[in-house]
């Protein structure tokens, strides 16, 4: 990171201080390539899944190149179906949708809905659908979440929708699940809606034990 070639990416501050304003997520993978001299991709198997750390590998490839890392473009078609790495993602999927359901919670919220969309062949253009929404939740900390699975969410939903309702089912019992699949024509996209209920509603007398409001 310090080397001559990357001189114009320092700027100290105090004589030996430096400010770095760039993906804090992305970090992280930039700091293991200095201690290892190795590039960890984060479908990875060797990634933990965390919502702290997850980042798509169009992301962390600009922040490569930001840092001036080179990257070898060799792609190991062995281990392109390899199932860990297809489990870790799968996995991150859930400890994301796990992780907005508390977020929506917290917001006072008792229905998380999300769309994932089909991934479409454009040809030009003027096949793009102009009714994709530029972000998958109105909710920035949601959206982030699930940024990852914008491509791979409809099917992941498509494979292992049972699986993962089953699993959210046995942490929160109240909530309600809904999967709908709704078809379109080219050039829309099909796509799954997902909403997520809780069936118990917000306890205003409990959170008023809590709150200075109640005292």
């Amino acid at each position: 990171m310090f080397q001559a070639r990357n001189h114009s990416l320092l700027h100290p501050t105090n004589d030996n201080e430096y400010f770095i304003d760039r993906n804090g997520r992305a970090f992280h993978y930039i700091l293991e390539f200095y201690r290892t001299g190795e590039v960890i991709w984060p479908n990875d198997d060797s990634v933990q899944t965390c919502c702290c750390t997850q980042i798509s590998r169009r992301e962390l490839t600009k922040e490569l190149d930001y840092f001036q890392i080179p990257v070898s473009k060799d792609i190991d078609l062995k281990n392109v179906d390899n199932p860990k790495s297809l489990a870790i993602k799968l996995d991150g999927f859930v400890t994301a949708l796990g992780e907005a359901i508390c977020i929506a919670r917290q917001d006072y919220q008792t229905i998380l809905q999300v769309k994932f969309y089909e991934r479409l062949p454009i040809h030009n253009m003027k096949d793009i659908p102009k009714n994709l929404p530029a972000q998958i939740h109105s909710h920035p900390q949601i959206d982030r979440l699930f940024k990852p699975y914008i491509s791979s969410g409809y099917y992941i939903l498509d494979m292992f929708s049972k699986h993962i309702e089953s699993h959210i089912k046995s942490l929160m019992p109240d909530l309600r699940w809904c999967l709908d699949k709704r078809f379109k024509y080219e050039p829309e996209p099909t796509y799954y809606d997902l909403k997520i209920i809780g069936n118990s509603l917000l306890d205003k007398n409990e959170i008023l034990k809590y709150s200075y409001l109640g005292k």
